[in-house]
């Protein structure tokens, strides 16, 4: 009786697979011919002539009446994605204009700007953060008198309420003030930006 139980079990197991193997062969073979048949399907089912699909499919690949239909493209993505990584190639390289088409120079020589005057007034800060409550505003102004930068806290009235700004320094230049933000961005990892005092 057991003998025959698992002989039975064992036949509905190979019916159960053959039976699913048999689905998916013609779930396969019916998308085949679907994907080969699909313009007739369409052109059936919406009532249009076959000539009428035959030209649409001629204009829509660019073709005109007479002339053989160009073979589309060749897909190549997945090709392309196989092929190896490569440096971009190299920017043109800029020519220098021939002399016919240089614009002629002028004799007059053009005068760096003047260094700004040792006394002159402070225009620019770096300010590193904003709070909108002063202890923590005190507590970054601490740490960073503590390493020897010359720190104040602003306050200033906004829209949205007062809040405190944590500036550095004092410089009479924007590139005195930008090269300050750029140390500290990289020194203390702080989101440094130059502002007028």
């Amino acid at each position: 009786m057991a003998a025959r139980r698992q002989q039975t079990s064992r036949t509905g197991t190979f019916l159960a697979l053959v039976g699913i193997a048999g689905v998916l062969a013609l779930t396969f073979m019916a998308g085949m011919w679907t994907g080969l048949n699909w313009p007739v399907l369409v052109a059936t089912v919406k009532g249009i002539p076959m000539k009428a699909v035959g030209a649409a499919d001629s204009a829509r690949r660019g073709v005109e009446r007479g002339k053989p239909a160009e073979p589309l493209p060749a897909l190549t993505f997945y090709d392309e994605l196989k092929a190896p990584l490569t440096a971009p190639p190299p920017a043109p390289k800029a020519t220098r204009p021939s002399k016919a088409t240089e614009p002629p120079r002028r004799d007059e020589t053009v005068e760096a700007d003047p260094p700004p005057p040792v006394d002159a007034p402070a225009r620019f800060t770096v300010q590193v953060a904003a709070y909108n409550a002063r202890p923590p505003a005190e507590a970054l102004q601490a740490t960073l008198a503590a390493v020897g930068h010359d720190v104040h806290v602003v306050e200033a009235a906004t829209p949205g309420g007062v809040r405190y700004r944590v500036q550095v320094g004092a410089f009479p230049t924007r590139q005195a003030a930008q090269d300050a933000a750029a140390k500290l961005s990289t020194d203390r990892a702080l989101q440094a930006f130059v502002t007028t005092r």
